[in-house]
């Protein structure tokens, strides 16, 4: 059985008004709680508005006071470099706030949707959203016919261990979210990645060199 946990508050996303009242939340609720040895968690945000005042929500930026309080207060992982799978979704719904459930990695995409985008980098990875060559890249592994979608599912995969794909604000993750415009829609450095309703990223992925990571995006 895995270990879940049932959050109840009004998430709040990385570097706004109300993230240190819902790191307090998250803090109050699950101080003493010991989880168990694993590598992996899945976070299910249940959100009040996917876009209160008009301003629609990253789901990464959802994860990262999360993070923040789980490897940085709890200690759980030993530390985000630790974290070796995750996941998160999100949704709208009356009774809000965020399933925590510590668990072996398992990303199983909806049969209706359908893959815009499957491919493998190898090079050197973007350190901010403005990375011209790694856009330029994607660009080129578009379809040619392919069809911009309104909601999206994303999928990481990185092939070596050193990555630390916990660290969600300043990490490589955000980068490459970031610089998939040719996908998202939007312009350079500034995304429409709020399009993205579920996120799953690996590293260690045995089919793949140390240096590169596999991108793949549903639409529906």
């Amino acid at each position: 059985m895995l270990d879940c946990y049932w959050i109840p508050g009004e998430p709040a996303t990385f570097a706004t008004k109300k993230e240190e009242k819902w790191k307090k939340v998250l803090e109050s609720e699950l101080t003493g709680i010991i989880s168990r040895e694993c590598k992996g968690v899945s976070l299910d945000f249940v959100l009040s508005t996917l876009a209160p005042n008009g301003h629609p929500l990253d789901i990464d930026n959802l994860c990262e006071p999360v993070f923040s309080v789980l490897c940085g207060k709890l200690g759980w992982f030993a530390g985000r470099p630790n974290i070796k799978y995750w996941s998160a979704c999100k949704s709208v719904g009356t009774s809000t706030g965020v399933y925590i459930k510590v668990s072996n990695f398992e990303f199983n995409m909806d049969k209706h949707l359908t893959v815009v985008f499957d491919s493998v980098y190898s090079g050197v990875l973007p350190k901010k959203a403005t990375d011209i060559n790694f856009i330029k890249w994607v660009e080129q592994k578009v379809a040619t016919d392919m069809q911009r979608r309104e909601r999206y599912s994303m999928k990481i995969e990185f092939g070596g261990l050193a990555v630390n794909i916990g660290e969600i604000a300043t990490g490589k993750v955000k980068s490459i979210i970031d610089c998939m415009v040719p996908v998202l829609g939007g312009k350079c450095g500034a995304p429409e990645d709020w399009r993205i309703d579920r996120l799953a990223v690996s590293k260690g992925a045995e089919d793949l060199n140390a240096g590169q990571v596999r991108i793949r995006i549903w639409g529906k």
